[in-house]
């Protein structure tokens, strides 16, 4: 019976298309980013208003005026029109002597009835970014779709910062030497670190006194969640919550990009959502457009698979064979298994649930 694992893109380059999209309740805006535009990973690609209360503005009221017929034709806003406070909603009169009804806030005009403007007001302003660099393929109302070329290592957690910055290795005695540099002249101010050990919180500390960019580790306790959350840069972990060392794989590609400028979006993982937290590292396709990953493959003899258990947590290798009967395993378990080469030959016997595909 053919198995999908769990898949994760470690990709050293491919063509990525990345949707971005407003909140649900936003209400989009007419500026949306046209289609074939090329952006940076900074741009504003989409701009919208979360709204809430209604005011009722009466036209004729505020003139003095019984006239509601007369004071209609004073409006100067339409239906649907976006305005801002203190822009002009009506005027009666002409020159020095014109009076004028100015928004008490800003909005959207949702209804004209007769002489009353309905005006929805708006909470906050929403901007969405591209947040990889690339090329706009598709525009909706409330979504638009970039397309970029690069490599991407999509990770196992992140706090939902996100920066767009030089990726750099820690000074050679880790964090430790970090908290020692002078933040005003540090190197290492606004770039983000690759830890090649699990963090602590003392790690955090020092990259918020330090001023970096971001941080990527491996993993981190636990109990750093809800302290994580609150930092305002990116913290992105490649193996998870605990003391897991790096899989060899995700990091020598870290390595081979050191002082690229890349995008790290530490999304906080959400099962309902289609965002993942991933380094993109924009990079050059030589002139051909590469494939995009491959995300709902079975697993298949040849696949590279990554182990995500004891005791061959972090191993990675190719799978040599699936055995059509379950398997008993060191628990005394018999369950479906995939028999896989790691590093220096070795062949391990992994159930199926233990393994996730590179994709």
């Amino acid at each position: 019976m053919p198995y999908y694992p769990d898949t994760r893109v470690v990709k050293g380059l491919a063509r990525i298309v990345r949707e971005r999209r407003l909140p649900p309740h936003a209400v989009p805006r007419t500026t949306a980013t046209p289609s074939g535009t090329p952006v940076e990973a900074v741009h504003v690609v989409l701009q919208g208003d979360m709204l809430r209360d209604y005011r009722i503005i009466d036209v004729a009221d505020y003139f003095d005026t019984r006239d509601t017929a007369r004071a209609a034709g004073w409006i100067e806003v339409g239906e649907g029109d976006h305005v801002t406070a203190g822009q002009p909603l009506a005027q009666r009169g002409r020159g020095r002597r014109a009076r004028t009804l100015n928004a008490p806030a800003s909005g959207i005009v949702v209804r004209l009835d007769g002489a009353r403007i309905v005006l929805q007001v708006s909470e906050t302003a929403v901007e969405v970014l591209a947040k990889i660099p690339g090329e706009i393929t598709a525009v909706e109302p409330h979504a638009v779709q970039i397309t970029g070329i690069g490599a991407l290592i999509q990770c196992v957690w992140g706090n939902g910062g996100y920066a767009f910055a030089t990726l750099r290795e820690l000074p050679p005695d880790g964090f430790a030497g970090l908290s020692k540099l002078d933040t005003r002249i540090s190197d290492y101010r606004n770039v983000v670190v690759l830890s090649p050990q699990p963090l602590t919180r003392g790690d955090l500390l020092v990259a918020q006194q330090q001023e970096l960019a971001g941080v990527v580790a491996p993993s981190m306790p636990s109990n750093l969640r809800e302290f994580a959350l609150g930092l305002t840069f990116p913290v992105l972990l490649t193996e998870g919550f605990g003391y897991i060392q790096p899989t060899e794989l995700i990091y020598r590609l870290l390595q081979s990009n050191m002082g690229r400028q890349a995008a790290f979006d530490a999304a906080v993982p959400d099962p309902w959502s289609p965002n993942r937290p991933e380094i993109m590292i924009p990079l050059p396709s030589g002139g051909t457009m590469p494939a995009a990953p491959s995300l709902h493959d079975r697993l298949t003899v040849g696949a590279r698979v990554r182990l995500t258990r004891a005791p061959w947590q972090g191993l990675t290798g190719e799978v040599s064979e699936l055995p059509e009967t379950p398997q008993i395993v060191e628990s005394g378990l018999r369950v479906p298994c995939a028999r896989v080469r790691v590093s220096g030959g070795r062949m391990v016997t992994v159930p199926l649930a233990n393994l996730e595909l590179f994709g």
